[in-house]
């Protein structure tokens, strides 16, 4: 028989809890033990990565105004619909499908460019930090653990959102989708977050809302915390395999609950 260590029942515990078996979810378990020769060992947890938008901050309505009025500026109706289709991506590849999508003549980094200055007028001014995410940081950094976040967003307006909000002092880095070759689902994003801040990639764990997000975070090789939104399909075979999942999004989070499972695993 399989020796498990002390913490197996409380993880195993927690995940029946939150619905989800140690079958169904095999990233939960490289994060809780890995079977080696040797037996199971624990993966060590040491930093942490957030993606920004969904995750961190509320922005849904602000990035939905602004991509909003850039196309009503061109004589294009775009409706909250239309949007749903482009969540997710980082803001060079949904801008890439909107030239094509709606026939644009403007070239890709001249829409980047008016999209960006339209989303901070608005992001500065009415962005939401999820109440949850402000006791989470915090624990966070009581436990010593260095964050950062990687986002689809440009790196220096979410440097000013989070200044605005009160926690840009949590992060270390900011690194944007702009920055790597791939935006998610690839793995660039958080493979370079974890080369600025000098980690092993697999000593992350990651916080993402989206599908992409966590296949980007799983194809790093880190364990994902997934936060789908409400109404989101959480039996999604992507956010199945997170190793704790949040059905309600951000605002759901259970801190307590969510560090007594992450305690054992640092």
């Amino acid at each position: 028989m399989q020796k498990r260590d002390p913490w197996y029942n409380l993880r195993k515990r927690n995940r029946r809890e939150r619905g989800i078996s140690m079958m169904e979810s095999p990233l939960a378990f490289l994060a809780g033990e890995k079977e080696t020769s040797s037996g199971p060992v624990r993966r060590t947890l040491e930093f942490a990565l957030f993606d920004l938008d969904g995750t961190l901050i509320d922005s849904e309505d602000n990035h939905y105004e602004s991509d909003r009025i850039l196309l009503s500026r061109r004589g294009i109706s775009f409706s909250r619909e239309d949007k749903a289709a482009y969540v997710g991506k980082d803001i060079y590849e949904m801008v890439r499908r909107i030239r094509a999508n709606y026939g644009l003549e403007d070239d890709v980094q001249a829409l980047v460019d008016e999209k960006n200055a339209l989303y901070r007028k608005i992001a500065l001014t009415s962005s939401r930090l999820y109440p949850p995410m402000q006791p989470l940081l915090e624990g966070l950094a009581e436990r010593g653990l260095p964050m950062a976040v990687a986002t689809g967003s440009n790196s220096t307006i979410a440097s000013e959102i989070l200044d605005v909000l009160g926690v840009r002092s949590f992060f270390t880095h900011i690194v944007s989708s702009s920055e790597v070759r791939r935006g998610k689902p690839a793995p660039d994003i958080f493979l370079e977050a974890a080369r600025r801040m000098n980690r092993a990639p697999e000593a992350s764990v990651v916080f993402e809302d989206t599908k992409y997000g966590v296949e980007a975070a799983l194809n790093a090789g880190m364990t994902c915390v997934a936060l789908p939104a409400p109404g989101e399909r959480t039996d999604d075979p992507l956010f199945r395999k997170a190793s704790y999942l949040v059905s309600g999004g951000p605002d759901a989070l259970d801190t307590g609950d969510f560090f007594r499972w992450l305690d054992p695993l640092l």
